[in-house]
């Protein structure tokens, strides 16, 4: 029972923290109800093959996401919980993936605290619960680096090769994996694996060989080192149940669209992000790791002491032999995929999310090492990092209330009482600092797990539902009566919100233009015909709309200045008062 006790603890706390974090909020932002609406449409049409938003076609993101969304609708409804389960599932699915590579490697205390770290960052626990597809691509990354990494570097002299089977079932995740976002699914894992594959082979001849240099020794094994990796990670076998994992459903989209899917999604979504900034989401080549001190928060605290001593050990072999591997493979792990993404012009968050599992093995291996030193010689190592650290979890707890309260005064009115989630970091600033003083090292290090994961899990559920009240939108739109027996047709008058599409549960006729005649035009096509307008554009319509109709409702959307309204047909007993009243 011992040895399945972490693997317990790493169920018990992840399904609890995600359960803590899931709400009936609206889905956020432009991505979430956009997926979510291309999954409803695959459940409506029964078309699986192409994704479709409001009718047209959807190239941004591959379908395995989708797939995963409409499955669950089709169990659980179409309901926002439905659309991010995939996310929580994906999200548990990695935490295990980082406990069995930090118990292997390491041992059982590293691989649950790096699970734990993992769960515990704001970033992780908010895609965790939202209706993207980075979370599910990072569970494929996460398990396919870690099946192929255990293999690989087992035993001593020459590298282990991976069976048939194994090399399959990494192909078919890879496979998947691009499935899921696209090329990046296939090239990022081996990115870190196939380099660290070649200078673990490079270091073990090295070190085999006593005649010469350093120098003169490398660059012998150099070569060498290229065959010994080839075989051990039979790149053939991955590739090719990759291929036949990712090719039937790329070309039967190809075909099914005469080959605009693959254009749009290629040379727009891909190509084009990586070589200029899509909607302004740009920035330096610093963004993703001063980003990552935001997002991977509270352990951001550690990170960046964990990936100096990292690296300093790892040259200096100032670790154990069988331990220079797997920190080889993490240091890698993080450099290709922060680097990698640092060097596109397109920037979000979220796209180095891949990267968090390796921080998460990083800072828990350090952070344990510390803690055991500490308990051993009765001083903490790096004194003033340790202190540091938690004034950074003090600092982000005072900077989360403070966050909320300006967004409060800002377009998010009613969200100050999510503001108390701030106290969490300090009070386990508190309870951290009392065990270390009192020379309970490992305790410490188990408090501050436990504080990350209860602030994140508030963060991203209670206190996300508080602050989702001052996101308007989808419940006016719902109020429209959009699915009654006798539903109405919506229309957006220069708005292109994917929130109005999915929570109309139809299709959307969108003017994007300021084209009155058209406006005019919706509104007269039928008594159910609903035309949503910005405030400030009503003046523009005021003088053609037909007879009957003004303004049925209004609304004021998240962080912005002006209401949007509803134009309809207005009841009889309404019309005079009302009607003057609101298009003023």
């Amino acid at each position: 029972m011992a040895n399945h006790r972490p693997l317990l603890i790493v169920l018990a706390v992840g399904i609890a923290a995600l359960a803590l974090g899931t709400s009936r909020t609206p889905l956020w932002d432009e991505d979430e109800p956009r997926f979510a609406a291309i999954a409803r449409a695959m459940v409506e049409t029964g078309d699986w093959i192409v994704p479709r938003f409001n009718g047209e076609l959807a190239v941004d993101k591959p379908v395995l996401m989708h797939w995963c969304m409409a499955a669950c609708m089709s169990v659980f409804g179409t309901n926002e919980v439905a659309a991010r389960l995939p996310s929580m599932l994906a999200a548990l699915a990695t935490a295990l993936a980082v406990l069995r590579f930090g118990t292997r490697f390491f041992d059982p205390v590293v691989g649950l605290i790096a699970a734990l770290a993992w769960l515990g960052t704001i970033l992780a626990g908010i895609e965790a619960h939202a209706a993207t597809p980075d979370a599910i691509l990072t569970a494929l990354c996460t398990w396919a680096t870690v099946l192929a990494a255990e293999v690989i570097a087992s035993g001593e002299g020459q590298l282990s090769r991976l069976s048939v089977g194994r090399a399959a079932t990494i192909g078919l995740l890879l496979g998947l994996a691009v499935v899921c976002k696209g090329p990046i699914g296939f090239v990022g894992p081996l990115a870190v694996l196939v380099p660290w594959a070649w200078w673990v082979a490079v270091d073990r001849r090295v070190t085999a060989t006593q005649t010469g240099t350093w120098f003169q020794r490398t660059r012998s094994a150099a070569l060498p080192a290229v065959l010994d990796m080839l075989k051990s990670t039979r790149p053939v076998v991955v590739t090719l149940v990759a291929v036949a994992a990712a090719a039937p459903w790329y070309v039967a989209v190809w075909q099914q669209t005469e080959g605009a899917w693959i254009e749009g999604f290629f040379f727009v979504h891909n190509v084009g992000r990586f070589m200029a900034p899509m909607e302004k989401h740009g920035g330096g080549a610093w963004y993703h790791p001063v980003t990552m001190l935001v997002c991977f928060y509270p352990w951001s605290c550690f990170l960046p002491l964990a990936l100096v001593l990292a690296t300093w050990r790892t040259w200096r072999r100032a670790m154990p032999d069988s331990l220079v591997p797997a920190v080889g493979l993490i240091l890698f792990w993080f450099a290709v995929w922060v680097g990698g993404f640092s060097a596109a012009a397109t920037k979000l968050p979220n796209y180095v999310l891949p990267a968090y599992p390796a921080a998460a093995l990083i800072v828990a291996w350090v952070s344990v090492d510390a803690a055991r030193r500490a308990a051993a010689t009765g001083h903490w190592p790096h004194p003033r990092w340790v202190a540091f650290g938690l004034g950074g979890l003090i600092f982000g707890g005072i900077a989360t209330a403070a966050t909320v309260i300006v967004a409060a005064q800002c377009g998010a009115p009613g969200s100050e009482p999510a503001a108390f989630v701030g106290i969490i970091p300090l009070v386990g600033a508190a309870i951290c600092w009392r065990l270390a003083a009192i020379g309970k090292p490992m305790p410490a290090v188990y408090a501050f797990a436990g504080t990350a994961i209860l602030y994140t899990s508030l963060a991203v559920g209670p206190g996300s539902m508080i602050i989702a009240r001052a996101n308007t939108i989808p419940a006016f739109v719902q109020s429209l009566d959009v699915a009654g027996p006798n539903p109405a047709r919506i229309g957006t008058f220069t708005i292109a919100s994917p929130n109005i599409v999915f929570y109309a549960a139809g299709r959307v006729h969108q003017i994007v233009r300021d084209d009155a005649d058209a406006a005019a035009a919706f509104l007269a096509s039928g008594p159910d015909a609903v035309l949503l307008v910005p405030a400030q554009k009503l003046s523009m319509l005021e003088a053609k709309l037909p007879p009957g109709h003004g303004v049925i409702g209004r609304t004021r959307p998240l962080f912005r200045p002006h209401d949007v309204v509803a134009i309809g047909k207005v009841p009889p007993s309404d019309r005079t008062a009302r009607n003057k009243e609101s298009l003023r």
